[in-house]
């Protein structure tokens, strides 16, 4: 299975360590100095953080580099100090940048994919003499007739969090696919290896290459011309991580990546927290006994003029009930009691002297005869 392997080249006074591994003997010298092993090792499959602790007394005063002020990397010139890594075939790396590749499986390397590259300082002498874009060193990693998944990365503390940064170097490559075509004349590319070469921001300080946190700037190709490279991002943590990436898709004889003049600034401060309005206390009334409202009956004015209140239907003065006035009572009485009695012994009277009277005329006439 490939894993990722890193190489910490000086820590400037602090000890970092792996949780595999702490490695102290980290040696510092001056470029003209350096002893790079002969032999190749093959590096095992582990990220390595290899620790140096470094002593003034074995420091070379190096070159002041171009970054001042504002820039939060520390050596972006990639001048002197480098560090060596024991046991690794010319290994050296511009303190305290960190490197870092993907070893591929043996079936891969053993093809000439995802090697483990070398890393060593360009010198203003090398052929073709433009290896460095300013100072007297920049940091170059390559290997011959192979790939690599390979770059360089650097934490930089003390951001603040919320703060835009914009990371920034200057970069170069070499790719000729092989320099017996006659097509590579004076150290150029020809049938060149795209190189997938980029540079990122992990805003959260995290050193994982396949993170979706790290911010990627497009790639660049960057063939025998100091190219720059330029990405942003906002601080999210108070420590972030820049890094640098390359991956040749070719086994060319030559892939060479060459590294000057990297800065990291603050383009825009934190944003200002907006004070939220503060809301005035609206007094709260204390709750007074509400009173219940009476009811009242409206009472008929002492005129019949009807009167319509706001709550009242139509009200009448009321008039006094009449007394009830009873049935007689009919109580059964014989005829002679009736005949004899009140208007009807009258009546009985009146007729009894019409029929005598009748007689009397019908009597009187008759005996006339």
């Amino acid at each position: 299975m490939q894993t990722a392997q890193a190489i910490v080249a000086l820590t400037w006074g602090l000890t970092k360590h792996s949780d595999r591994n702490i490695i102290a003997n980290v040696r510092v010298e001056p470029i003209e100095r350096l002893s790079m092993p002969s032999n190749r090792h093959a590096l095992g499959a582990a990220l390595l953080f290899i620790t140096a602790l470094a002593r003034a007394s074995l420091l070379v005063s190096p070159v002041p580099s171009l970054a001042q002020g504002p820039n939060l990397i520390q050596n972006p010139g990639f001048e002197q100090p480098y560090a060596i890594l024991p046991d690794k075939e010319n290994c050296a790396i511009a303190a305290p940048w960190i490197a870092w590749w993907i070893e591929g499986i043996p079936e891969e390397t053993s093809q000439g994919f995802r090697l483990a590259p070398e890393y060593k300082a360009a010198t203003r002498g090398d052929f073709p003499y433009n290896r460095v874009r300013n100072g007297e060193f920049a940091q170059q990693y390559f290997h011959s007739f192979g790939n690599f998944q390979a770059g360089l990365y650097q934490p930089v503390s003390n951001v603040a969090v919320g703060s835009r940064l914009r990371f920034e170097i200057w970069g170069m490559t070499w790719s000729c696919d092989l320099e017996s075509k006659g097509n590579c004349d004076k150290a150029t590319s020809g049938d060149p290896s795209p190189m997938h070469f980029r540079i990122g921001i992990d805003p959260t300080g995290g050193a994982d290459f396949f993170s979706q946190n790290v911010i990627w700037s497009p790639e660049q190709n960057a063939y025998d011309v100091w190219t720059l490279f330029s990405v942003e991002a906002v601080a999210k943590n108070s420590t972030v991580t820049v890094m640098v990436y390359a991956y040749p898709d070719y086994r060319s004889q030559d892939n060479n990546v060459y590294l000057d003049d990297a800065s990291l600034v603050v383009i825009a401060p934190p944003p200002t927290p907006t004070r939220r309005p503060t809301q005035t206390p609206v007094p709260t009334a204390i709750p007074t006994e509400t009173s219940v409202p009476t009811v009242s009956i409206p009472t008929c004015p002492p005129t019949a003029v009807p009167v319509i209140a706001p709550t009242c239907q139509l009200c009448l003065r009321p008039t006094a009930p009449a007394p009830a006035t009873p049935c007689p009572t009919l109580e059964p009485v014989s005829l002679i009691t009736q005949l004899t009695s009140g208007k009807w012994l009258t009546l009985f009277l009146a007729g009894l002297l019409a029929i005598l009277g009748s007689f009397a005329i019908g009597f009187a006439l008759g005996h006339r005869k």
